[in-house]
């Protein structure tokens, strides 16, 4: 079976495009401050060690660093959560270790995220406590839901359980032992924005959040909208820049549409899930690129993770052959990318059997978070003196950063090339994405050059006619390949030729403009649309 679906996202006409800011097509680099790196021994990491290690960030690549929470928790597990929105947990560092990590992006040029969590707060906080005294302006802060004690009330969306309080004398919402917060209460909407300002003033350049609340979609929206204006009102008082606002979401994308505010007040991307899909689907994967790119509206455009910050990473979702080809397609699908620690190395998930100890850290155990592998030796080069706070992944010894950098063909080298090629001409703002047969084909041009990416996702071997493309380069040039691809890199490939691929096997290519015969279809609109202007110009101007 041979078939093609096709999209294109047309560039913007020149003289009606609102400027460019940073974040619409940025690389950012999600950084787990629990796994990145310990600099104290306790096997923790830290503020500090993200300040040793943050240039491995910027050596990537990236633009921008997208910041795990690290607001103050609780120190006792049996009520784990956030106690302080604005504190720092002092088991990261100190506000002045923050500030260090501040200013060493800035001399890195890059960017900074932080993530601001909205759903639930620990049952040692004030808040809770606070909510439970039925104290004035925190006694809705808590999702509370009378009934009696031996009837506890039915299971709803965004409430696992229902817990007896015998002092509110209620029942709370409880989601893995934390207190659900009530995000349609007005004091937990200034508290939030009067928290995020505060991130804001310490020199953010960005907040990532998820307003989701199931229970009434509604209060969700319009807690982000009220956070994004007061985002904007707290740096444009306090001289900031203007900073993005980030929106992770578990809707679906029709549903999710609703926090871009529908030309209004709204956030500025919302990260695509395409590709993070629990099983390998080509057919799942294009429509879920589908679903994000259409249902944003004019001028804004998704961001394409690579993993989900709380599932399992590529090479243990879907298996190492499909790293680059994930990472590759986050990197040329048209907007902003989110690489997730460690998919650029192709890190496994950790096996939480092998977990001792009962420390209390501030993020419970997940397969997900084993700490970052810089190296092969016995802690991988993140601890010293003690051991990682999680087991290092299984295949630690070679998907390591000092293994995978000093090899220009590893899935690091297959990223860098792939984030490199996004700043040059070839990198064009008109884009065509087709299916044919289990791969997807991604061509991006502009007046200087064009790229095309040819990736695999099916379990089988495939077969692409790039010849089917109208327009294409009768000749384009390999510029990376995915890691022990067949295809060599900088050779010259005829276009006219059938690439026969394996399962996950991905190719970049680079080649001169797309050619149809004459301007292409989106010159050709731009054209006719200046002519019109002209005629309609001329005539009120007699």
């Amino acid at each position: 079976m041979f078939w093609v679906f096709v999209v294109c996202v047309v560039g913007r006409a020149a003289g009606s495009m609102a400027p460019q800011q940073w974040w619409d097509s940025a690389v950012y680099y999600r950084l787990l401050v629990d796994s990145f790196r310990d600099s104290d021994g306790d096997g923790l990491g830290d503020l500090k060690g993200a300040v040793k290690q943050i240039s491995y960030v910027r050596a990537l690549g990236a633009d921008a660093v997208i910041l795990s929470p690290i607001s103050a928790k609780s120190t006792d597990c049996s009520r784990p959560g956030v106690i302080d929105f604005s504190d720092i947990d002092p088991r990261y560092g100190t506000p002045a270790d923050f500030s260090n990590l501040v200013e060493k992006l800035k001399k890195l040029d890059l960017k900074l995220v932080i993530t601001l969590p909205l759903q639930t707060v620990s049952m040692a906080s004030d808040w809770f406590t606070s909510s439970a005294d039925r104290i004035a302006g925190y006694e809705h802060r808590i999702m509370w839901k009378d009934g009696t004690i031996d009837s506890p009330p039915p299971v709803e969306n965004g409430v696992k359980s229902w817990t007896w309080h015998a002092t509110r004398y209620a029942y709370f919402g409880n989601a893995n032992n934390e207190a659900v917060l009530n995000l349609c209460c007005e004091n937990v909407a200034a508290a939030l924005s009067a928290a995020q300002c505060n991130w804001l003033k310490r020199g953010v350049s960005g907040i990532l959040l998820n307003p989701d609340f199931p229970r009434d979609t509604a209060c969700g929206e319009q807690l982000l909208k009220k956070l994004v204006a007061d985002a904007m009102s707290c740096t444009r008082s306090s001289g900031l820049e203007t900073p993005v606002i980030l929106v992770e979401s578990s809707l679906r994308p029709e549903q999710a549409a609703m926090y871009y505010g529908d030309g209004g007040v709204g956030a500025n991307s919302i990260i695509s899930k395409a590709l993070t899909t629990p099983t390998r689907s080509t057919s799942e994967m294009v429509i879920g690129i589908q679903a994000s790119l259409l249902t944003t509206p004019l001028d804004v455009l998704p961001t394409w993770a690579t993993s989900n910050s709380n599932a399992s990473r590529t090479a243990s979702r879907y298996g190492s052959d499909m790293v680059d080809a994930v990472n590759l397609l986050a990197l040329n699908l048209p907007g902003s990318a989110i690489i997730q620690q460690g998919d650029e190395l192709a890190a496994a998930d950790t096996i939480l059997e092998w977990v001792t100890g009962s420390t209390c850290w501030p993020n419970q155990p997940a397969p997900w978070a084993a700490p970052f592998p810089w190296d092969d030796s016995h802690s991988s080069g993140f601890t010293k003196g003690g051991e990682p706070w999680l087991p290092l992944a299984p295949n630690f010894r070679y998907a390591n950063a000092k293994t995978e950098f000093a090899n220009d063909y590893s899935h690091v080298g297959v990223m860098r090339i792939a984030a490199a090629l996004r700043k040059s001409p070839a990198f064009g703002p008109h884009v065509e994405i087709k299916r044919q047969n289990g791969a997807i084909v991604i061509l991006r041009w502009g007046a200087s050059g064009s790229l095309l990416l040819i990736s695999n996702l099916a379990t089988e071997p495939t077969q692409v006619e790039p010849s089917r493309i109208p327009g294409i380069p009768p000749e384009m040039t390999i510029a990376c390949s995915s890691a022990g691809s067949s295809f060599a890199v900088a050779t010259h490939w005829m276009m006219d030729k059938t690439m026969r691929l394996g399962p996950g096997q991905t190719i970049l290519l680079a080649g001169g403009p797309r050619h149809c015969g004459g301007p292409g279809p989106v010159e050709k609109i731009t054209s006719k649309l200046q002519e019109g202007w002209q005629k309609v110009n001329k005539y009120f101007s007699t």
